[in-house]
C-alpha cells in the first residue's frame, strides 16, 4: 500500500467518522471508501485460564493481497485511569486511528501492554485480565469473521475456500487462543 492510498483511505475514513458512523456503517459504504475492499471483522474467543471470553469488531482492508488492519480508536483501547506520566506520554503520541500491517500492530500492542502494566503496578493498581497482552492480542489476532456488504468469510477457523454450507456449526468456529509471554512476574 503506497502513501497516497493510505492518505486517500484515511481521508475517506475521517469523513465517515465525522458523521459519527459506527464501524458497521463505515463498512457498509464501500463507494464512500473510494473502492477499497474494506470488511468488518468480528473476532471472538473463549475463556482460557485467567483470560475471559470476549468479542471485538474492527475493520480491515485488502490491497493487492495484503491485509491491513484499521482501528478507529486505538488509543482508546489503552486508556486507563490514573496513568503514570511516562504512560500518559506514550498515549499522547499513540495514534487515534491505526491503519497498518498486522505485525506492526502486534508490536504496538506488546509495547503498550508492557507500559500499561508498569503504569498500573507503579500506581498500586491490579492489572485486570482484559488489559493484559494476551487478551489485547486476541482482539485483532484471534479467530474472526470478515463481512463485507457482498459476502461473509470466516478466517483462521478453517480454509475460507471450503463450502460453508457443509459446515455444521453456525457463526464462529472457535480456535484456541495462544498467549505468548503471558507469565506474570512479581
Amino acid at each position: 500500500m503506497n502513501l497516497e492510498s493510505i492518505l486517500c483511505f484515511h481521508k475517506a475514513l475521517m469523513e465517515l467518522l465525522s458523521e459519527r458512523l459506527v464501524v458497521q456503517e463505515i463498512v457498509d459504504h464501500p463507494v464512500r471508501l473510494k473502492g477499497f475492499d474494506a470488511g468488518l471483522c468480528k473476532s471472538r474467543w473463549k475463556k482460557i485460564g485467567q483470560f475471559p471470553a470476549g468479542d471485538y469488531e474492527y475493520i480491515d482492508i485488502m490491497v493487492n493481497g495484503t491485509r491491513y488492519i484499521v482501528e478507529v480508536n486505538l488509543v482508546g483501547e489503552f486508556t486507563i485511569a490514573r496513568p503514570s506520566n511516562h504512560y500518559q506520554s506514550l498515549l499522547d503520541i499513540f495514534p487515534t486511528i491505526y491503519i497498518g500491517e498486522p505485525d506492526d500492530l502486534k508490536q504496538a500492542v506488546k509495547l503498550m501492554c508492557t507500559a500499561l502494566k508498569k503504569s498500573m503496578k507503579n500506581g498500586d493498581m491490579h492489572v485486570p485480565p482484559w488489559r493484559r497482552n494476551g487478551y489485547m492480542l486476541a482482539k485483532w489476532f484471534g479467530s474472526y469473521k470478515r463481512t463485507t456488504n457482498n459476502s461473509s468469510t470466516k478466517k483462521n477457523g478453517f480454509n475460507s475456500s471450503e463450502n460453508l454450507a457443509k459446515k455444521q456449526s453456525v457463526g464462529f468456529e472457535m480456535s484456541p487462543a495462544v498467549f505468548h509471554y503471558c507469565r506474570e512476574t512479581g
